[in-house]
């Protein structure tokens, strides 16, 4: 479930809750249900309240971190992308094809990430393991002939295991950090308070629009706690503007 459909359906359970709370308080009346009765319902309702409210805003923060380190990650990324061109420049012409390879693995990579991405590929261009292992032997098999090029080039073997377990990393906050029963439990807390809330509020329509308000808040973080969990889907990503600014600079 995407978070916009998420956000929608939260706010619709959580209303139509308190509506039949609302209903429900009606026959409550006609139970006549005791003092003390009335009491430990309301308690009841609200330890569920808290347990929810606590429990979304460990889930928000947390997601958020999640999403804040994959940002972290793209900029660390593409950094040393850029550095490995870098070192490549300064070995000539000799490492021109080693470039090439970069260039043609950093593409691949931003295609897979952001898939709505149109980075300039080959046709041949089509698996990034691929392309990181070409590009893995030809900074081994660059020629070095001065010690200056044999540092150069112990450098950039080092630069391509960086850019490897970078890309490891990527790959790791890839895909949902959150389960759909997280969200399915979370959503029924909230749809027990409503129904509280409809409960013990009378029926009128300041009352109803103070709950469709609530609702709507709730819904809308339900949303964003959706969206977080995946950095690179959905309506709030991790943007591809490091790796476009890496693509232009090593195209150079």
């Amino acid at each position: 479930m995407n978070g916009p459909t998420a956000g929608m359906v939260t706010f619709a359970c959580l209303f139509l809750s308190s509506i039949a709370g609302g209903i429900a308080v009606q026959r409550a009346e006609r139970l006549r249900l005791s003092e003390p009765t009335l009491h430990v319902i309301g308690r009841s309702i609200w330890i569920v309240t808290i347990l929810a409210a606590i429990m979304l805003a460990a889930l928000t923060v947390y997601l958020k971190t999640h999403f804040d380190s994959a940002n972290r990650d793209v900029r660390g990324f593409s950094f040393q992308i850029i550095d490995l061109d870098h070192t490549l420049r300064r070995m000539g012409n000799p490492a021109a094809p080693t470039r090439s390879l970069l260039f043609r693995y950093a593409a691949r990579t931003m295609k897979d990430v952001w898939p709505q991405a149109q980075p300039r590929l080959g046709p041949q261009d089509t698996h990034a393991d691929v392309l990181f292992n070409a590009l893995e032997s030809a900074v081994v098999e660059l020629p070095a002939e001065t010690e200056r090029d044999r540092d150069l080039r112990r450098t950039a073997r080092d630069q391509v295991r960086d850019v490897g377990r970078a890309r490891w990393v990527l790959d790791e906050r890839t895909g949902r950090s959150l389960s759909p029963w997280t969200v399915t439990i979370l959503v029924i807390w909230f749809m027990i308070t409503f129904a509280g809330l409809g409960l013990s509020s009378r029926r009128s329509r300041v009352a109803l629009g103070a709950l469709a308000v609530c609702a709507a808040v709730l819904g809308s973080a339900v949303f964003l706690a959706v969206e977080y969990a995946d950095p690179y889907q959905g309506v709030i990503i991790v943007s591809s503007e490091p790796m476009r600014d890496a693509l232009f600079a090593i195209s150079n």
